[in-house]
């Protein structure tokens, strides 16, 4: 477990790492891996500086650690990693505010998110945020490895504890395609299909987001070509197909 109680956290990682060590792994492997550079932000200090001193004893090229949003943003300009192994909260911020943030001026990077709260709403945002890696408080070090591997020849990696904390809440990993019919619209329109997602009739949707009824049939039209329903009379089906997401 990499994000766990304060005291676990040191026995665990060294349990992992010897566990890794065993398992031996090639030159070529290895070079890989000191090609892969990677930032650490994590929010307390001890477990960010322990995993730094495991990645490096794996040969990882590890160009940073962070335990601040500020600092974290800052090292990812600067350095421009290739990946970031990133806690789903840091000084008090959400982690997708940092790939948000991030992603506007370097689409090079890509994250990983460790979770240890089971918050559906979080987990939803980073599923569409562009994260590439998705890993449970119960993953060992072994699944971060996996992940490396996986998103480092271009692919998204959902560990075990995290498909099962997906199981939990009734959810499915998110598809590339509607990922991508998701990015395609606002914010504004992500908000008018969350609230038809949840039954909302249109006129108290127009009160509450302070829009005439005009604009928001103007939204809908919108909204339905942009996803390729067909009809506006479709967006109700689509908003409860991927309101875990929204």
């Amino acid at each position: 477990m990499l994000i766990c109680s304060f005291k676990r956290k040191a026995a665990i990682f060294i349990m992992n790492n010897t566990n890794s060590k065993q398992e031996s792994s090639s030159p070529s492997f290895s070079l890989r891996r000191k090609d892969f550079s990677i930032l650490v932000a994590q929010a307390e200090l001890f477990t960010c500086e322990v995993l730094c001193q495991l990645l490096k004893e794996q040969g990882y090229n590890v160009v940073g650690k962070a335990i601040e949003m500020e600092d974290t943003l800052q090292q990812i300009r600067v350095k421009q990693p290739q990946c970031v192994i990133l806690e789903s909260e840091i000084s008090g911020r959400r982690s997708v505010d940092i790939v948000q943030q991030a992603r506007s001026d370097n689409q090079r990077t890509k994250f990983i998110l460790y979770t240890s709260k089971p918050d559906l709403k979080l987990v939803a945002n980073a599923m569409q945020q562009g994260f590439y890696g998705f890993l449970y408080a119960n993953d060992g070090l072994d699944e971060l490895y996996k992940c490396f591997q996986t998103i480092s020849s271009g692919g998204f990696y959902y560990s075990p504890g995290f498909l099962l904390l997906l199981k939990n809440y009734g959810m499915n990993v998110m598809t590339d395609e509607v990922k991508q019919q998701l990015n395609r619209l606002t914010e504004r329109e992500l908000e008018i299909l969350r609230l038809i997602a949840v039954g909302t009739p249109g006129h108290e949707i127009a009160d509450r987001l302070y829009i005439s009824y005009r604009t928001l049939a103007n939204h809908k039209t919108n909204m339905a070509q942009k996803l390729d329903l067909g009809s506006c009379r479709n967006l109700a089906r689509f908003g409860i197909s991927v309101k875990d997401y929204l």
